[in-house]
């Protein structure tokens, strides 16, 4: 396994549209309303991917394997509300392949994601039902704050600051 980090480019555009749909309803299935999984088709993932990467304070990496996405990461310089800290930024997603879990991929994309933005303190929040993605951030490194929002998909859900 030779895994390499990337800043996206437009070759995989598709690819990373294709996982993100994919771990999106792996991920949400039977938590989140099943019409707002169903949103994130790879088509809609695409049209996503392609307006991120306009935004200079966005940057977005993938983690390639022989050739394909198996993973990816947005960065943002600045966090989005409620996050108003000026000294840090923002893990804004980061999803890996669930046969892929446990390699150390996502760790690498973290990480990368880090030099990229040219900033190691990282806010993130993740879905309180999400305990493998909560047991993961917890090992690398990241700290519950206490913070929590909740999130309009039809039903609150509890978002938890990192």
């Amino acid at each position: 396994m030779m895994i390499r980090i990337a800043s996206i480019e437009p070759r995989w555009f598709e690819e990373k549209a294709q996982v993100q749909s994919q771990t999106w309803r792996e991920l949400n299935q039977g938590h989140i309303p099943q019409e707002i999984v169903d949103v994130i088709t790879p088509q809609f993932a695409l049209k996503l991917t392609e307006a991120h990467v306009k935004y200079p304070d966005q940057v977005t990496l993938v983690a390639i394997d022989d050739g394909h996405v198996i993973g990816f990461a947005e960065m943002l310089r600045t966090p989005r509300p409620p996050a108003d800290c000026s000294q840090v930024a923002e893990l804004a997603s980061l999803y890996v392949l669930f046969g892929r879990h446990r390699q150390g991929i996502g760790r690498m994309l973290v990480e990368a994601g880090k030099r990229a933005i040219g900033n190691d303190r990282l806010v993130l929040w993740v879905a309180e039902f999400n305990t493998n993605a909560r047991g993961f951030y917890r090992h690398i490194g990241f700290h519950e704050t206490g913070l929590t929002q909740a999130e309009d998909l039809g039903l609150e859900i509890e978002m938890v600051n990192h």
